[in-house]
């Protein structure tokens, strides 16, 4: 299930376009009467809010939507059948107000609607489409009984409004006011059954019955386990309707599993998931079109023009293909696969599934408590704190494999299980729910100035690992840099570097060298010259404490190398150097047994191998090992993980080492629970030291935009837009301007980079570009196809996903994030590659080159992070947040491009334009103000137990409150 917010009138006509045209009294006519209609079925209503329409007469739950009543809905928000305003009439576009200090302002455009998205599985959609019609009717009605259940579960525990000043009283209401659509296909006409459901953003408070704007930010944060909670329950329904069974799968991209119908291939689910779409086959042919009267290619402004042409003739196009004539054409793609007889090939998907369903008192306490311990460490491996909504969401996916008899014994064990895990962790969120006056509890002793299931929770493992590193830095009883070395710092030359330190990295190495402190820390924002610094103090250490006193860890491999480069010193990742660690005493135990083998040996060649097998044995432990005086710089501090940060800071401070954390806090975090870096950031204040200079970028003023950037201020979207460095319009169009960009960057000899935050339009930008190389023959010879259906040739460029120190390339070996050119292809889908900085080749086995090859010309925000290139190119979206904006908008010190996407849609495959463009100023001031980084939960609980709301302001039982408007 996705969701997308539907501001004023948006959504009315593509929801209405492709219903057919035809009488239809109800819901009784079913599928059968659409089956050779044009287009489908008309909206129906859903939801418990129906009944207070008309006046509280009501609207018939299933009833259809007519054009008129969705225009009321979507444009007015207004009773649909009466017309009567629903509370507070709208703002729509253009439209301003003064406010307290006489100025004009742009009101804001109100959100009308939020349009959740069901669609099933792929091999769903797929047996949906090739089964005879009875079988359809089945599998649809699954669907919808699964969505129904998922949105009474919504009304529940979900959906809520606000009351009060500031919003700060989360009200029950009495349900919602929802359309919903079925549609057929995706944007590439494959199959893809889908139903939008349009929930209009008004609701009756259950306290006073009056119509208020829907609390988006609870919706919005529940999204995820009601999506779960969909697929759960659409498996239930068709394993008990149609005997269907289930097998996970892994997804290239994420570590969570997904769930498909048993017997449904893999290759015919491929076929039916391309994203060509009619307006790109449009665009293509007004390409060929002007080809043949220029006598020439389009430019990409040119392109993009005609993109904008075929979008218009798609849109002038009413006509819908019938579902049947869909089907036909389906049938004929699916014949390679499954042959001819696909219903008969649909009906022994059948049966398969063979145990009993199972009911909530099936499943016994002891059952559920191990599923809630395991749902706990999932939810707090990957955030530092977390909510209610978070440990639901995890329920529902470790109940997947299982399949239950009722919507409402999925639902109970999912709540019950949920509950055990948050018994389990520390609530960070104070209860006080004595000290509130009645009026502000629910009927369930409930605090109504906290929105349901919002109370914040962590681990008391992450809670003690964040105590242990802030006692760590704030202990002084470490090694210290001799003040002679200090004071020599202005002259200071880093071996392998060509010039002096600045007079502000010089304050800075004296703060960490001289300080004593156990755990110290470097803050730099991106252009700072963190890597000199750094380099700095290995040179000021070493003075001290000799060659070898230095080492250095990062989160990644790649991002060890670039330290390694930088400063000079061993470098390994911090996943490899604590797994190591931990074999310690395995190490000294061996270390003990040559000792006393060596003790009584006489001169031999045994003798001499056991000494050579004792030394490999010391060099391993000292490798992996601290002493005293040694100092571990750990860069890309924000990206490692607290508990990781946590051991290696434990085993320093045992040894009598020193730990430095360099990074910005600003940037990204952890995939793992992380926050850590700025916990000790801010614990040190203005004590902490940092670097303020920025040095990366050409122009002036774009240092300055960056830290207005880094800071959150939205005004920096108007420095950006004013300096002509924003590109704005839709996804296809920006993404050809931005390759179109890189690619003038890259023939003029810049080093350049193409990022984006999602692997989706990574993965069109490497297409992009691969299509261009290809066309100029850069691209030949022999070719390669992954797992996810990438080819890949000779002379493409790819990059490495996966970490195999056994996989040799020169000095070095294969690790994720590794930049290759593909030399040679084998038969067997093998690849010889050389690296692009060194030419160092390495062999890559076919099932290497299968699961963990990607082509490299695009990257992603995380492989950018710590790069500096000449010119950086990136895309922008709606869903984009500031940290990995930040990067995006640093990598490049002569420009940094930004290609805001100002009509983003969150799924693509069911996207029928329904998102209206927003000024590109207001997505990127979005963008900037939306904060994505994981805070730690010692900052969290003090934040928690602070008052949040003057008691001033809670005033007495009977007085209206304002409703307050906006998502």
């Amino acid at each position: 299930m996705s969701i997308r917010r539907m501001t004023l009138g948006a959504g009315y006509r593509y929801l209405m376009s492709s219903v057919a045209r035809r009488d239809e009294t109800g819901p009784a006519g079913g599928l059968t009467a659409y089956y050779a209609a044009h287009g489908t079925p008309p909206g129906r209503y859903l939801g418990s809010g129906l009944a207070g329409l008309t006046g509280g007469a009501g609207v018939e739950c299933g009833s259809v939507v007519t054009e008129e009543q969705l225009w009321r809905m979507l444009g007015m928000l207004q009773d649909p059948v009466t017309a009567e305003q629903l509370g507070r009439p709208p703002t729509g576009p253009g439209m301003v107000f003064v406010d307290h200090l006489g100025r004009v302002r742009k009101a804001r455009q109100s959100v009308a609607g939020f349009d959740l998205t069901f669609s099933a599985p792929k091999s769903v959609s797929v047996a949906w489409a090739l089964a005879d019609e009875p079988t359809r009717a089945r599998i649809h009605a699954a669907h919808w009984r699964a969505l129904e259940a998922v949105i009474a579960y919504g009304e529940s525990e979900v959906f809520a409004t606000r009351t009060g000043h500031g919003g700060a009283i989360s009200e029950d209401v009495r349900g919602v006011v929802a359309a919903a659509f079925d549609h057929w296909d995706s944007r590439a006409g494959d199959p893809q059954l889908h139903t939008h459901v349009v929930v209009m953003n008004r609701a009756q408070s259950a306290v006073d019955g009056r119509w208020r704007t829907l609390d988006s930010k609870a919706l919005f944060r529940a999204v995820v386990g009601m999506s779960e909670l969909y697929n759960g329950l659409l498996a239930d329904e068709l394993t008990r309707e149609l005997g269907w069974a289930w097998v996970p799968e892994a997804r290239r991209r994420s570590a969570e599993q997904k769930w498909e119908v048993e017997g449904v291939p893999k290759g015919l689910r491929a076929e039916f998931s391309q994203r060509t779409t009619a307006i790109e086959r449009a665009k293509d042919d007004l390409i060929d079109e002007f080809a043949a009267s220029h006598g020439h290619q389009p430019t990409t402004r040119e392109v993009i023009q005609l993109r904008q042409q075929a979008t218009l003739a798609s849109r002038g196009d009413k006509h819908v293909r019938p579902l049947n004539e869909l089907v036909e054409t389906w049938r004929e793609r699916a014949a390679d696969f499954i042959g001819t007889d696909q219903t008969s090939w649909v009906n022994q998907l059948a049966g398969r599934h063979q145990q009993r369903l199972l009911t909530a008192t099936d499943l016994g306490e002891g059952i559920l408590a191990d599923t809630a311990t395991l749902v706990l460490a999932k939810v707090a491996e990957k955030r530092a704190t977390f909510t209610r909504a978070n440990l639901v969401a995890e329920t529902h996916r470790q109940f997947h494999g299982v399949r239950f008899a009722t919507p409402g014994d999925r639902i109970n064990v999912a709540e019950r299980t949920a509950t055990l895990a948050a018994d389990r962790a520390v609530r960070l969120t104070p209860v006080a729910t004595e000290l509130l006056p009645a009026h502000l509890l629910r009927p369930d002793g409930t605090n109504r100035l906290r929105a349901r299931n919002s109370e914040v929770y962590a681990t008391r493992e992450i809670l003690d690992a964040e105590a242990r590193l802030l006692t760590a830095g704030q202990a002084a009883d470490g090694p210290v840099v001799h003040p002679r070395v200090a004071a020599k710092l202005a002259r200071l030359v880093a071996p392998g570097r060509e010039h002096l330190l600045s007079a502000e990295q010089v304050h800075a190495v004296a703060a960490v060298v001289t300080s004593g402190r156990r755990l110290d820390v470097l803050v730099g924002a991106a252009g700072t010259g963190k890597s000199t610094t750094m380099a700095g103090v290995r040179a000021a250490w070493e003075a001290t404490f000799g060659p070898g006193s230095v080492i250095g860890l990062a989160p990644s491999a790649a991002a060890a190398e670039v330290l390694a480069d930088a400063v000079g010193v061993p470098t390994e990742n911090t996943a490899k150097w604590i797994s190591e660690n931990h074999r310690t005493p395995e190490r000294e135990v061996r270390l003990r047994q040559y000792a006393t083998r060596l003790a009584g040996a006489y001169p031999c060649v045994a003798t001499r191998q056991l000494q050579q097998q004792a030394a490999a044995e010391r060099a391993a432990h000292a490798r992996w090992t601290l002493r005293p005086g040694q100092l571990v710089i750990i860069d890309e501090a924000s990206m490692a993980a607290t508990k990781d940060l946590d051991h290696i800071t434990a085993i320093a401070s045992r040894a009598g080492a020193k730990v430095l954390l360099v990074g910005d806090w600003a940037q990204l975090s952890p995939v793992q629970a992380g926050g850590a870096f700025k916990l000790l950031a801010d614990d040190r204040g203005d004590d902490a030291p940092t670097l303020h200079d920025v040095r990366r970028f050409r122009h002036e003023w774009e240092r300055d935009a960056t830290l207005q950037l880094r800071a959150g201020n939205p005004a920096a979207a108007d420095t950006y837009l004013q300096h002509g460095r924003v590109e704005s319009g839709a996804r296809e169009d920006m993404l050809d301007l931005l390759f179109d960009s890189w690619l003038t960057d890259t023939l003029a000899g810049r080093s350049s980079l193409m990022i984006s935050t999602d692997a989706q339009s990574v993965g069109d930008l490497n297409a992009r570009a691969r299509a261009h190389r290809v066309s100029t023959g850069d691209v030949a010879g022999g070719s390669v196809t992954t797992a996810d259906g990438t080819t890949i040739g000779v002379g493409d460029v790819i990059v490495t996903r996966l970490n195999v120190r056994a996989l040799a390339s020169g000095r070095g070996w294969v690790k994720n994030g590794d930049d290759w050119i593909v030399r040679e292809t084998g038969d067997d889908g093998s690849m010889r590659v050389a690296r692009t900085e060194t030419g160092e080749t390495a062999i890559l086995p076919a099932d290497y080159v299968a699961d963990h090859v990607a082509l490299g010309y695009a990257t992603t925000a995380h492989r950018a992070q710590g790069r500096t290139v000449d010119t950086a190119h990136a895309y922008v979206s709606a869903s984009t947040m500031r940290e990995p904006l930040y990067v995006m908008a640093t990598r490049g010190r002569e420009s940094n491009r930004l290609y805001v996407d100002t009509a983003h849609d969150p799924d693509l495959a069911t996207s029928h334009g329904s998102i209206g463009p927003a000024p590109p100023a207001d997505v990127l001031r979005t963008v900037i103000t939306t904060s994505g980084v994981d805070t730690p939960a010692t900052h969290v609980r003090r934040a928690e137990q602070a008052p949040q709301w003057p008691t001033s302001r809670i005033e007495p039982r009977g007085t209206t409150f304002p409703a307050r408007e906006g998502p």
